[in-house]
């Protein structure tokens, strides 16, 4: 949990110290907080590079995606170039200036759901394993208040069903694609980052 608790800390310390430097030399500043950024590219290769990849290559593997607590955590997936798209509008207004902002789909979406769309899209038929542990300090519902990045023009335009069928037929052009996460689990486990219910 402290582990979690410092990485949230350094985020905000970084984003206070942007805005604070902005004002103080007179550079337009914003700090844009991207939600679950995922898409072509992303890292097949980092264990830790989010559920969505870990999904893909799990069940690429012949191995059902594990699932933390009952699966019923939310998230918002945002596709990658919702996310670039957002970057060239805050680059190109001055309405935000100074502002932290969210930037995500503003849709809730459960990673077991998450783990049933990958699967269906990969065409097998694995159903998830939920194995009694958590993660301490995870956030239960994690969805973007995007309100403010409407304000000049941001719609997300990628469904996460089209965003997760673009990132499949991307991770087919890569070859054989290996399972990290048994591995990167037991790290994570010995460290106390995953720990069971019963214990």
């Amino acid at each position: 949990m402290v582990a979690r608790q410092f990485y949230a800390l350094t985020k905000v310390d970084q984003e206070r110290l942007v805005l604070l430097w902005g004002r103080q030399t007179g550079i337009p500043s914003v700090a844009l907080r991207y939600s679950c950024t995922y898409g072509p590219r992303q890292s097949l290769f980092n264990p830790y590079t989010g559920v969505i990849a870990i999904f893909c290559t799990r069940l690429l593997n012949g191995q059902p995606p594990i699932l933390y607590e009952d699966g019923g955590q939310t998230r918002d997936p945002c596709f990658v170039e919702d996310i670039a798209r957002a970057n060239l509008l805050a680059a190109t207004s001055d309405r935000l200036d100074g502002l932290p902002v969210n930037v995500g789909s503003g849709q809730a979406t459960s990673v077991r759901q998450l783990a049933a769309i990958i699967a269906n899209q990969l065409g097998v038929n694995f159903e998830p394993l939920a194995r009694g542990e958590f993660r301490p300090g995870e956030i239960r519902s994690l969805i973007s208040d995007i309100t403010r990045i409407r304000t000049i023009g941001y719609e997300p335009l990628t469904t996460i069903e089209v965003g997760i069928a673009r990132y499949i037929s991307w991770i087919r052009t890569q070859g054989a694609v290996a399972d990290y996460f048994v591995k990167a689990e037991a790290g994570l486990r010995a460290k106390g980052i995953v720990q069971s219910v019963s214990s």
